[in-house]
C-alpha cells in the first residue's frame, strides 16, 4: 500500500474532519437540555434548516484558490484548483509556484492518487464514497468534501433546535440529534449568517471548529470563501477561495486521468 503523500493527508484532513462526530461509540452521556422560549425554538430551528437548505441548488462547481495546513511541526500552503460535482465526483490539483505537484480525483466510484513529481506511484482505492479509514484510521466520506467546496454549509441532521439561554443576542444556536446524543452549535454573525459551527460528541467534548471568515456575494446567495477549521488534534486548514463558478457544465472527462506517469 502507498504512503500518504502530504497532498493526500492534506486530502484526508479536507474530508475528515467534517464527520469525526459520527464516529464515535455512544457512551450514555448526554448534556441536560435548558428550558427555552418554545417559540423562539421554533425560530432556532427554522434558521438552522435555512442554513443547512443553503446553495443546495448548486450542483456543480469550478474554482481556485489556496490550502494553508498548520500542525505543529511545519505549514505547507498549496495552490488548488478544482471541479466538483454532487454527490461524488471530483477533480483537485496541488500546485506550488504554478507547477502541479498532486491531483486527486473521484469518479464515484474510486478516489485516484497522482503525483505530477514522481514522489508516489499513482494508486487508486475503490468506493462510490470512499472510507479512508486505512489511511487515517477513521472511516471519512468523499461527499463531506464535496459539499463544502459546493458552497454547502455542513450543518448536519438535527431534531432539536433552541438558542443558547446565555446569549441575549439569540445569535448562538444549539442543534441536537436525539438519536445520538450528539450536538452542534451554529454562530451568526450581525447579518444573521453563519460565521461558526462547532461539533461536540455525546459527552460534548468538541471535535472540530469551523470558522467563516468571508463570504462573497453571488447574483444566487453568499458563498463562504475564506474557512479556518481546527481539529482535536489542534491542527488548522485555511481554505481561500479566490474564484468560485456555480453551476457550470463539466463532462466526464475531467474526471478521467490523462497523465502518462
Amino acid at each position: 500500500m502507498n504512503k500518504p503523500t502530504i497532498f493526500s493527508r492534506l486530502f484526508y484532513f479536507l474530508t475528515s474532519i467534517f464527520i469525526l462526530s459520527g464516529l464515535l461509540i455512544l457512551s450514555g452521556c448526554t448534556s441536560i437540555r435548558p428550558e427555552t422560549n418554545p417559540l423562539l425554538d421554533k425560530k432556532a430551528f427554522s434558521l438552522a434548516h435555512l442554513a443547512r437548505s443553503s446553495n443546495l441548488q448548486i450542483i456543480s462547481s469550478k474554482g481556485t484558490g489556496w490550502a494553508r495546513l498548520e500542525t505543529k511541526e511545519k505549514i505547507d500552503k498549496f495552490r488548488i484548483a478544482w471541479a466538483a460535482v454532487f454527490p461524488n465526483k471530483i477533480r483537485i490539483t496541488f500546485l506550488i509556484s504554478g507547477h502541479p505537484v498532486e491531483t486527486i480525483i473521484s469518479t464515484g466510484q474510486k478516489v485516484t492518487f497522482f503525483s505530477h513529481t514522481g514522489e508516489h506511484a499513482k494508486y487508486s482505492v475503490y468506493s462510490t464514497d470512499p472510507n479512508m479509514e486505512n489511511y487515517i484510521n477513521v472511516p471519512i466520506k468523499m461527499s463531506e468534501m464535496i459539499s463544502i467546496l459546493l458552497g454547502r454549509f455542513l450543518v448536519k441532521k438535527f431534531d432539536d433546535a433552541y438558542f443558547s439561554p446565555s446569549d441575549d443576542s439569540l445569535s448562538t444556536i444549539t442543534l441536537k440529534q436525539k438519536w445520538n446524543g450528539q450536538t452542534q452549535i451554529l454562530h451568526l454573525d450581525s447579518k444573521r449568517l453563519i460565521d461558526g459551527i462547532k461539533s461536540m460528541d455525546n459527552t460534548q467534548k468538541c471535535l472540530y471548529k469551523i470558522t467563516i471568515l468571508k463570504y462573497k456575494t453571488y447574483d444566487f446567495g453568499n458563498i463562504p470563501i475564506k474557512i479556518q477549521i481546527t481539529d482535536t488534534k489542534k491542527r488548522k486548514l485555511i481554505l481561500d477561495i479566490t474564484n468560485f463558478i456555480a453551476n457550470p457544465p463539466i463532462k466526464d472527462a475531467v474526471f478521467v486521468l490523462t497523465e502518462s506517469r
